[in-house]
Order: structure tokens, then sequence, then C-alpha cells
């Protein structure tokens, strides 16, 4: 296995909030330290299970395994994001509100039909005011006062 393909699974395989013996595994595949630079999440987990190797047969889990059974269930895992498929395409298609699917009650249109048409006859019914406005200028001179 190369040792970026190790590195992607030991970053699938730290799942859990303390060393187990799939990162135990897992370290012993990587036969390098990885590149901070490039690799900074997977570096700071080296470096936390490194501190750990002294402890190796005591962490829990199966140390009979190979690091190939931990991981994802699927071997499908798409490294390049500009690989992926586009998920905005599958979401398109969702309707959450059910806007879509559900047709609106005769009753309840013709209510809110009626309703509309009355509070329109209410509104027509009152005069309004005639729009007034009022502007008052003050004048005051600029020179001396008398």
């Amino acid at each position: 296995m190369a040792t970026e393909d190790a590195w992607l699974n030991c970053i699938l395989t730290c799942s859990s909030y303390g060393p187990s013996q799939a990162d135990a595994t897992t370290f012993k595949a990587v036969k390098q330290s990885p590149n901070p630079a490039k690799y900074p999440h997977v570096y700071r987990w080296y470096k936390h299970i490194a501190s750990y190797e002294a402890d190796f047969s005591a962490l829990p889990g199966d140390p009979s395994k190979a690091y190939t059974t931990y991981g994802p269930e699927s071997k499908e895992v798409t490294v390049n994001p500009k690989a992926a498929p586009d998920a905005a395409e599958e979401d398109d298609d969702m309707d959450l509100f059910g806007s879509e699917s559900e047709e609106e009650d005769p009753e309840v249109v013709a209510e809110r039909e009626k309703r509309l048409a009355d509070y329109k006859k209410k509104k027509e019914g009152k005069a309004k005011p005639a729009a007034k406005s009022i502007v008052i200028m003050d004048v005051k001179p600029w020179g001396k006062l008398l």
C-alpha cells in the first residue's frame, strides 16, 4: 500500500476519541512521517499515536487484524473533490415542504376567495381622506435683531 493510501486509511479509521488498535495498526503501516505542510491533520494524528507507541499492546481492539480491515465499508472513496459527483444535482429532486405534491382543497380555496372578496368590498366602501400637507416656513432675518 502506498504511503498516501495508508494516510487516507488512518484518517478514516480514527473515528474514536482515544487511540485504538486500528490506530496502532495503521501507524505501523505508515513507513515515514507525513509531510506537515501537505497533510497537517494526518501529521498531528501521526505524532499523537507515536506518543502511545509503548502502549500499543494495551490499546482496545483486535491487534491481529490487518490495517486494510479498518476504514469504510465501501472502497469508493473520492480523494479528489473535483471528481466527486455533484451533490446539488441529487438534491434538486427533493421537495422538502411538499408544495408540489399537495393539491389545495377546493373548499379551502373557495373560503379564501370569499374572504378576499369581502375584504375588497369592505375597503371600497370606505372613503379615503384627502391627503393634505401643511408646510410652515419660519423666516428669520440674518442680520442684527432690532
